[in-house]
């Protein structure tokens, strides 16, 4: 659904379309024009300009959507609540997923059916995605979403065998039982009683205050305090996009 109310006159929702088509299309000048008329860089009928650059892998829209001040944490719709991080992940989009870590994209945000992005990555068997976000510092003990369930994460027998190597890396990570600072210029290993959690969101955790400060200059300030988790029903159902 558009978010009519956020566009304040006919110029700027008519704007708002021109940034959309040309984010699509991947055309920079016409987003650059779009904005400068006044269009909402955060505006959606299906999915943001941001969603739609994370979509087709265009690394040099994303940097200008998120120069000028696109959220990497709306969510996508109002079912499965996916955020940029979940669909990158899910399409093994390696070098998108750090881009949006770089500029505070939280590591765990879960969506309606429990699922971090991290698991997004593996229900695909996305392997190199899957080591980045560990390495990033997505944690691999929350195993309560539907796919790590699907997957098996937690029950040897009913491991799905497609995906296997995924499912060894996020348990050989947490059998390690160290965590790592989500400072993503940092990703130091320490374990979680070392680590301090932000008083903010309780979601990211930082070997130091230093590391804290400098996470929260690059964006974590966006999203802290943003990415809890959508209150639905929860229900048996695929991850689809």
């Amino acid at each position: 659904m558009a978010s009519v109310n956020s566009v304040s006159d006919g110029k700027s929702y008519a704007a708002s379309e021109v940034l959309l088509a040309a984010a699509q299309t991947g055309s920079i000048q016409g987003v650059k024009a779009a904005l400068k008329d006044g269009a909402d860089i955060d505006f959606e009928i299906t999915g943001t300009a941001l969603l739609n650059a994370v979509t087709r892998g265009d690394l040099d829209m994303m940097k200008l959507l998120l120069r000028k001040g696109a959220s990497v944490n709306k969510r996508m719709n109002e079912v499965d609540e996916f955020t940029p991080l979940h669909l990158a992940a899910h399409q093994g989009k390696t070098e998108v997923v750090e881009l949006l870590v770089y500029h505070g994209a939280t590591l765990d945000v879960l969506d309606s059916l429990d699922n971090t992005p991290l698991m997004a990555a593996a229900y695909n068997n996305h392997v190199d995605t899957v080591r980045r976000l560990i390495e990033l510092g997505a944690r691999p003990d929350l195993t309560d979403g539907y796919v790590a369930v699907r997957l098996g994460i937690d029950d040897l027998k009913r491991q799905d065998y497609t995906c296997r190597e995924s499912i060894q890396l996020i348990q050989k990570a947490r059998n390690s039982k160290l965590l790592r600072c989500c400072n993503p210029k940092c990703g130091k290993p320490g374990y979680r009683k070392d680590l301090k959690l932000c008083a903010g969101c309780k979601m990211t955790r930082y070997c130091s205050r230093d590391c804290q400060r400098q996470h929260w200059s690059v964006g974590h300030k966006k999203c802290c305090g943003h990415d809890e988790r959508p209150i639905v029903v929860l229900r048996e159902r695929s991850l689809t996009l």
